[in-house]
């Protein structure tokens, strides 16, 4: 078989790891394939083959959501003879002559109108998305919760297979004092710490989370909140509400962060704070679990899914409820060692070559075969149905 992956956004920094880890897990589990990777300029050193991975790399310039693209990328298709092209986002050929397989996330930009606010570019989503369910021959999301949102959202009844994602081994604790000091040096972070990760959007709820860490302080705690993320202009409008909470002085704003520097934040940080309000998956969450780090989560959407019973839910709307739910996790150690203990067992059922393995079956669905000849050997299917609730009382 011969299998296209269309990974134009690999750049970018949530989809982009989905493409990387699921390419480098395929190429591992099933080397035995011809793959065709379709990179953006200057990406092709973004991807590791391992030896003996039949993995042709292509650069398309075409740009996303263009016109151009639903040309060009049936053009590469057709010219290297593929059977089966995967698109990790979306966004697919609308036309074309092989299988297609088509991971849709989540539909955020249709459920939180406000992180889209123009109306042209929301019904642009939709009509892409929708076209996508209705053309590619099968669909696969990352979540329980986001198969229920498409279904409600783009009003479908089409089968849809739920893979999870899986962790980066890089994502693991960071024992050496020094390298933690090192980068928290490098983004200005001093003493304890609690830590989020995450784009500049309204559902990501910062205001919410600063109001949770004014009560945490309120409670005595001395400590920093570390706003990781890429700056835009929403920062102001934070900046200035941590003014009027009188709190600016304890939180630091890194800005981007370079990937090789997230364990040793994660590790380094007492608490990770997740106060978003829609998640598809949450990843970030397993990533501080994977790093031994005590996470605190909002108890809506996919979180309460990704996390099981491993995390300590509150109501990110409430700024009580959550602070006071960080400070648990942040001073009680008989409840921080359960925590970085579950977290570790959470973690375990996420694996990047499991989420390979369900995707190359998917693969072999797509074009009517066997799931058995995809790689060799049956695996089990239950890693999308092993969803742990949260112990009584969690929240």
């Amino acid at each position: 078989m011969k299998i296209a992956l269309d990974l134009r956004r690999i750049r970018n920094p949530g989809i982009g790891r989905y493409m990387k880890c699921l390419t480098e897990a395929l190429l591992a589990v099933s080397p035995a394939h011809e793959y065709l990777l379709i990179l953006p300029p200057d990406a092709a050193q973004m991807i590791e083959a391992p030896p003996g991975a039949q993995a042709e790399k292509i650069v398309s310039s075409a740009r996303y959501y263009s016109l151009p693209e639903q040309v060009e990328i049936p053009r590469i298709l057709r010219d290297h003879r593929v059977d089966l092209l995967h698109a990790p986002h979306f966004n697919i050929p609308l036309i074309c002559r092989c299988s297609r397989v088509v991971t849709i996330h989540d539909v955020i930009y249709l459920a939180c109108r406000e992180d889209l606010p123009s109306w042209a570019g929301r019904m642009y989503y939709k009509v892409m998305m929708s076209s996508a369910v209705r053309v590619a021959d099968e669909i696969i999301t990352d979540s329980k919760f986001s198969k229920e949102q498409i279904r409600q959202f783009i009003g479908t009844d089409r089968d849809i297979r739920v893979i999870y994602p899986g962790v980066d081994p890089s994502f693991a604790p960071v024992t050496d004092d020094a390298r933690i000091r090192q980068a928290c040096s490098r983004y200005g972070i001093r003493g304890d710490y609690v830590l989020y990760t995450g784009i500049f959007k309204p559902r990501k709820n910062h205001a919410g989370l600063l109001r949770a860490f004014r009560r945490l302080t309120d409670l005595g705690v001395e400590a920093s909140l570390v706003i990781a993320g890429p700056v835009d202009e929403r920062q102001k409008e934070i900046r200035l509400l941590a003014e009027e909470l009188k709190i600016a002085d304890r939180v630091v704003f890194t800005g981007f962060v370079d990937e090789g520097d997230l364990p040793s934040l994660y590790s380094g940080a007492r608490v990770y704070a997740c106060p978003s309000l829609y998640e598809g998956f949450g990843l970030t969450v397993l990533e501080a679990m994977a790093c031994g780090t005590p996470v605190v989560c909002s108890q809506g959407t996919s979180l309460p899914e990704v996390g099981g019973a491993a995390a300590l839910y509150a109501d990110a709307c409430n700024p009580k409820e959550f602070g006071d739910a960080i400070y648990k996790a942040f001073a009680d150690v008989n409840l921080r060692a359960t925590l970085r203990t579950d977290g570790f067992a959470n973690v375990r059922r996420f694996s990047w070559n499991h989420t390979a393995t369900q995707t190359l079956e998917v693969y072999q669905r797509a074009l009517g075969g066997s799931t058995k000849s995809v790689v060799g050997a049956k695996v089990s299917d239950r890693a999308s149905d092993d969803f742990v609730m949260p112990k009584e009382g969690a929240q």
